[in-house]
């Protein structure tokens, strides 16, 4: 009889495991062949915690668009809501965020924020530089606050992490992830986790969050990659700034192509937020006094604001940056990342 259960249930498992859907690529941009069930006009499937999705809403927020939220929760903050087989008939790559115009996905961040401002803005409102050779370098910035991951992160990482800022965002999230899990991650969650390692095609984030849970910074150190990855993240953020300290310095501010606030602009927002989040933008706001005055400029941008997370989101940061400053004095490890030196 035991024998019998125990056949049903490995047989339940295979067919589970053949069955569930994995993630594939998607093309980034409008997927007009793709026609998904909408309540609205214009949708955005995004995640309060997600930079993708902060820089998104930040441009719809800035252009004035209407448009209906829809949250998921993604495997950094707990679920798996975007690798369920209902979620991957919207998003195939199993990402967040997803804008919807009239039905049809625009996929990839970046690309969205070209479609709003290509399609939606209201007449008048423009969010890139008339100039056409601004308007060039304007694309070129999106592209540099971009996240994009090549084969670079692994045989080259510094050279990665330098290729675009928005490189440096996965790296520079580590500590906040190593502190939520720390303060927020039960045994009910892990369990959770290695459920569903059968199921996910694509493993780090299970890995390094179950890593963090066992040893909390201490696993820095016992994932060596992890640790080398992080220590690389101070030298790369200094030259990112270096570069966008020049740029401002050339078009006299208070924007990136001075009075006029674009996509290029938008494009950092998630960078410097999550640079805050994470407690690495104190030590880098008093070297470069240009893009202090930016950053601050931006967040008084009411797109900025109506981007930021959630108040319960942002009450679970502000608690994780006061463990990193914690472990910023007193362990080594940590103290070693955000000096940039290796241990």
């Amino acid at each position: 009889m035991w024998e019998f259960l125990f056949g049903v249930l490995v047989g339940l498992f295979v067919y589970k495991w053949w069955t569930y859907p994995r993630a594939k690529s998607v093309v980034p941009g409008l997927n007009k062949e793709v026609f998904l069930d909408h309540k609205e006009e214009v949708e955005l499937y995004y995640n309060t915690l997600s930079s993708c999705s902060q820089k998104v809403r930040a441009c719809l927020a800035e252009a004035g668009v209407k448009f209906r939220g829809i949250h998921k929760v993604l495997p950094s903050s707990g679920s798996f809501e975007t690798k369920t087989a209902e979620y991957l008939r919207i998003n195939p790559a199993g990402t967040v965020p997803v804008l919807v115009h009239k039905g049809h996905p625009v996929y990839e961040s970046h690309e969205q924020i070209k479609y709003i401002e290509k399609n939606l803005l209201p007449e008048g409102l423009s969010l890139s530089p008339k100039d056409p050779e601004q308007h060039a370098e304007m694309l070129s910035l999106i592209d540099d606050s971009s996240m994009i991951f090549t084969d670079e992160a692994s045989s080259d990482p510094p050279a990665f992490l330098r290729r675009r800022f928005g490189n440096c965002l996965g790296p520079m999230t580590f500590p906040l992830f190593c502190a939520k899990t720390v303060l927020y991650f039960d045994l009910t969650s892990a369990v959770q986790y290695i459920s569903m390692i059968p199921f996910v095609s694509d493993m780090k984030m299970i890995v390094m969050t179950i890593a963090f849970y066992i040893y909390g910074p201490e696993a820095f150190g016992k994932v060596s990659v992890l640790g080398k990855m992080a220590c690389l993240v101070p030298d790369a953020i200094d030259y990112h700034l270096q570069q966008l300290e020049k740029t401002l310095k050339k078009n006299n501010g208070p924007y990136i192509f001075g009075e006029d606030y674009t996509l290029a602009d938008i494009g950092y927002v998630p960078i410097f937020q999550r640079m805050e989040y994470a407690r690495w933008w104190p030590q880098f706001q008093a070297k470069y006094p240009l893009v202090t005055k930016y950053w601050k400029a931006i967040q008084a941008r009411p797109g900025y604001v109506a981007s930021k997370p959630d108040k319960e989101m942002e009450h679970t940061l502000t608690s994780c940056g006061r463990l990193i400053d914690d472990w910023k004095k007193n362990n080594q490890i940590i103290k070693a990342i955000y000096n940039g030196n290796s241990f």
